[in-house]
Parts: C-alpha cells; sequence; structure tokens
C-alpha cells in the first residue's frame, strides 16, 4: 500500500524527529475516547484500512509519529449525533514509546507543526502487502492509550503498535461479509478493550458502511426502475 503523507519536522523531543500527517482525508472515520466512559471507533471498510496501514507505518517508524485529523469530520446522521452527544471526536496520535514523548508535549508539538508549515514536506511511504509475522511471534508490552489535547495518543513499541495495527484492519476486512451490515448499514466489529489490558475503560470498533447496506442497493435499483416503467 502506498501512503502519502505530509512530514512535519520536530525539533526538541528526544528523538521524535518528525510527524507524519495523511495527505489524505479520512471522511468516514469518526473516534470517541474511552476516557468518556466507552470508547468507540466507527469507520467504513475502506477508512479502516487504510488507518490500519497508518498504524503500521508507526510501528516501524522509531523517530516518528503519526498524527490522523478526525475531530472535524462532519457527524452526518442522527446515530452519529447520538454517538458523540457524551464525548467529543477526537484525533488520533501512534507514536513509538522509544521516542519517551509525554503526551503533555504533544499540544506545543501539534502547535510548532502550526507554525513551520513552511518546512513540511510531502513524502510517499510504501508498505508491504505481507505482515511481519515474526514481530507477532514474539512477547511485547501491551500498547497504552491517553488522550490528551482532544487527541488519543497510542504509544508502543514496535511489537504493540503492530498489534493495534493488525486489529483494525482486521476489523475492515471483517466488514464486507458481516451480516448486520448489510441489514442496517452498521455493525459492532470486534473489541480493543483487551488488547490495551482490559481495564475499566470500553473500546470498541464498529463498521458504518452504507456501500454494504442492502436497503441503500434497493433505494438506487427503485430509482433506475421507476422513470422505465412510467415512461411505458
Amino acid at each position: 500500500m502506498r501512503l502519502r503523507l505530509t512530514a512535519h519536522p520536530v525539533v526538541g523531543h528526544g528523538t521524535l524527529h518528525r510527524v507524519l500527517v495523511p495527505r489524505f482525508e479520512l471522511r468516514n472515520l469518526w473516534v470517541r475516547s474511552p476516557a468518556y466512559g466507552y470508547g468507540m471507533l466507527i469507520g467504513s471498510r475502506a477508512d479502516l484500512l487504510r488507518l490500519g496501514a497508518l498504524a503500521r507505518l508507526a510501528a516501524i517508524s522509531p523517530h516518528s509519529a503519526v498524527h490522523v485529523p478526525l475531530r472535524h469530520v462532519p457527524l452526518d446522521d442522527a446515530m452519529l449525533r447520538a454517538s458523540f452527544r457524551d464525548g467529543p471526536q477526537c484525533d488520533l496520535l501512534f507514536v513509538r514509546q522509544e521516542t519517551g514523548m509525554p503526551a503533555s508535549a504533544w499540544p506545543e508539538i501539534r502547535t510548532g507543526m502550526r507554525r513551520r508549515r513552511s518546512s513540511a514536506r510531502p513524502l510517499t511511504a510504501r508498505l508491504s502487502d505481507e505482515w511481519d509475522d515474526s514481530v507477532r511471534r514474539e512477547w511485547h508490552p501491551r500498547p497504552r492509550w491517553s488522550e490528551h489535547a482532544d487527541t488519543m495518543i497510542f504509544t508502543g513499541d514496535a511489537g504493540g503498535l503492530h498489534a493495534l495495527a493488525r486489529c483494525v484492519t482486521e476489523a475492515g476486512d471483517l466488514l464486507a461479509d458481516d451480516r448486520s451490515i448489510h441489514r442496517f448499514g452498521l455493525s459492532a466489529l470486534l473489541g480493543l478493550t483487551g488488547l490495551f489490558g482490559g481495564d475499566d475503560h470500553e473500546f470498541d470498533v464498529y463498521g458504518r458502511d452504507p456501500i454494504f447496506h442492502k436497503s441503500r442497493w434497493a433505494r438506487l435499483r427503485n430509482a433506475q426502475e421507476c422513470p422505465s416503467a412510467s415512461s411505458s
């Protein structure tokens, strides 16, 4: 997979040298932090797969963080607006723990990215279609999450972030064959709570993809048939 990114240089924050931001919009992805009692990652198949690739990029990048801006993605129906009534949308940040970046440093880094926007450079990352199973077989500490400055921050070593990337990618792969998606356009796909140690903050992944909702295709089919029926 090819990922088109913008690389923002970072100075004065340990071994963190840059923040990578996708140059493509994830218009069908919404996140609510578990800090508000119940965390949700809601996305389409395409955007869940893209997010899995971005998390995987962070796992193999010891000197880079990956920032995914999602706070301002429109809540375009009543279900989504109800889901975020008790907790705001947030951005995502994936960063290797070896950088030593504390969550409290993120607002300063984000402000610096805006001020030094002219020094940012385009970058294309290429990820192999093959996963590194040697990382999966080894024991790694669980990834951790924290919420700071409207951003859900995931930290871990290569294996921990790799495991998170696999889970998000698996959710995207599950979506197309999920019966509830075809019936309702929405479905609970898998839980991430156990990945982070099964603490008191539940965090689940939901698929929301009208492309796979049968009623959508029925409406399109009816719309196509109605003109021909009226002309006969």
